[in-house]
């Protein structure tokens, strides 16, 4: 009997077939003579991916890898940048072929998850142990190749203790008189960059805010919030509302502490019928996914949040009575803006993205009150840091060091991990959805679908199809 490894199908072959079948495939397959177990094989890629993490369990020389950076989309959702490429001879039964493998560095936890490599050693110079005949894998050993993949990725996942991958940073002291003025910058910079960015700051140091005395307010002539409530609406006077001893203590507090501009408390009082009387402001705010798409592929970053952002910016004269609000000990207006306005937010965005015009998608994002700075060359980024902090100096706004961090290679913008690779899922939100009980009312699942729409563009389409009949959860 004649062997061929060739297999055809009859032109009617798939006459019944009603759609496209693009479930998961695990096969195994040997490459560079070695055996790799459980390799997805996704139809819908252009291109062969093997990880970094694998190659040093195959104990490939690094050397041997073509440097040549290019970018990847599809792997996560987001751009993924591939180290280089290396070249291996494979074999799947009978069939061997050189495939070229583009090589990527990613975190283990998604290596895990894209390839799940288990390699077997078989290659006589590097095995210590008798060589053994290779057992041949048989529908009684294998079960269900699918169904055992899709165990192991879900008890890694609850096992798996996730750390946020942010670069680690140190302290930095500014001011020798006063020990307690620190930022934190990145733990991994290098001389002369670490010594210039350190004399960048403590230059700075007057953009920097500590308490609310030191936050003087954006000059009202440069802008202002204007309600301009509709005149149709009424005036409305709310009920003051009763409060038990021990609420009514902590708002009297909160209100002595603002009057004393500790700036550490906020009030929040419900502009509910205001709003209701304020048209929406059209101006637009940026599309996130953009802003966080546009760090990927700089060598250093800097995460800034403005000290008590919307109080710097002063209420019009003329509607500083419309925010007013009653307590124990008597009534109250703002004279800054308040948080809680409808159109607050438009309003800073207009601001900041008058200050920043030359900056804007170029060496800076910003959304509302949260700036990041990026520079494509570590050595740049000092000086992309003194043009921001010029026009944060020239509109007296002022930083808050608690949330500020300089120089580093990551670190979390608007909710995701950026990096020099492109954006990662935030393991909080991992962890926080990971640790969910089984949602038990609409309420419960509300909660659910929310934070699975928070990671929703991690999510492998391809990776969740699964065959008919092997749905369990």
């Amino acid at each position: 009997m004649e062997i061929s490894d060739k297999i055809s199908f009859m032109e009617g072959a798939a006459a019944e077939q009603a759609k496209t079948r693009d479930d998961l495939l695990v096969i195994e397959l040997t490459i560079h003579d070695i055996d790799v177990a459980r390799v997805l094989i996704d139809t819908g890629s252009s291109v062969n991916i093997i990880f970094q993490e694998t190659l040093a369990k195959m104990q490939i020389d690094p050397s041997e890898i073509t440097e040549d950076a290019s970018p990847l989309v599809g792997l996560s959702g987001e751009p993924t940048i591939a180290s280089g490429s290396i070249s291996f001879a494979d074999k799947a039964g009978t069939v061997e072929k050189l495939t070229e493998f583009l090589v990527v560095d990613l975190p283990a936890s998604v290596s895990r998850i894209c390839l799940a490599a288990e390699l077997k050693r078989k290659r006589s110079d590097l095995d210590t142990a008798p060589k053994k005949t290779k057992k041949t894998i048989t529908d009684e050993d294998t079960q269900d190749l699918a169904e055992l993949f899709w165990q192991s990725r879900r008890a890694d996942a609850l096992e798996e203790k996730r750390e946020p991958t942010c670069e680690p940073v140190i302290t930095v002291c500014l001011d020798e008189a006063f020990p307690e003025r620190c930022v934190e910058i990145g733990a991994n910079l290098r001389e002369p960059l670490k010594t210039k960015l350190v004399a960048c700051l403590k230059k700075n140091l007057n953009t920097f805010a500590w308490t609310a005395e030191d936050m003087p307010g954006i000059d009202i002539n440069i802008t202002c919030h204007e309600l301009n409530t509709d005149p149709t609406f009424k005036p409305v006077k709310q009920k003051r509302r009763k409060l038990g001893p021990e609420r009514a203590t902590a708002v009297n507090e909160e209100v002595k502490k603002l009057l004393k501009k500790n700036g550490k408390w906020r009030v929040c009082v419900d502009f509910t019928d205001l709003n209701k009387a304020c048209p929406k402001d059209s101006f637009p705010l940026p599309h996130i996914d953009r802003l966080v798409e546009a760090t990927a592929g700089n060598e250093l970053l800097s995460f800034m949040d403005a000290f008590s952002g919307y109080n710097q910016i002063m209420m019009n004269p003329d509607d500083r009575e419309k925010t007013a609000f009653i307590t124990d000990r008597g009534t109250y207006c703002y004279k800054v803006m308040p948080f809680g306005l409808k159109n607050a937010g438009a309003t800073y965005q207009r601001l900041v993205n008058r200050m920043f015009a030359d900056q804007l998608g170029k060496t800076m994002e910003v959304y509302i009150d949260d700036m990041l700075v990026k520079s494509l060359r570590s050595n740049d980024h000092v000086d992309h840091l003194e043009e921001c902090f010029s026009r944060l100096n020239s509109h007296n706004m002022k930083l808050n060091t608690a949330k500020c961090r300089f120089a580093v290679a990551s670190g979390e913008f608007l909710g995701y991990l950026v990096t020099y690779r492109g954006i990662e899922a935030n393991p909080k939100q991992i962890d926080a959805l990971i640790g969910m009980a089984s949602p038990k009312n609409k309420r419960e699942v509300q909660r659910l679908t929310g934070r699975v729409a928070e990671l929703n563009r991690f999510i492998s389409r391809s990776f969740l199809r699964r065959p008919a009949g092997k749905q369990k959860i």
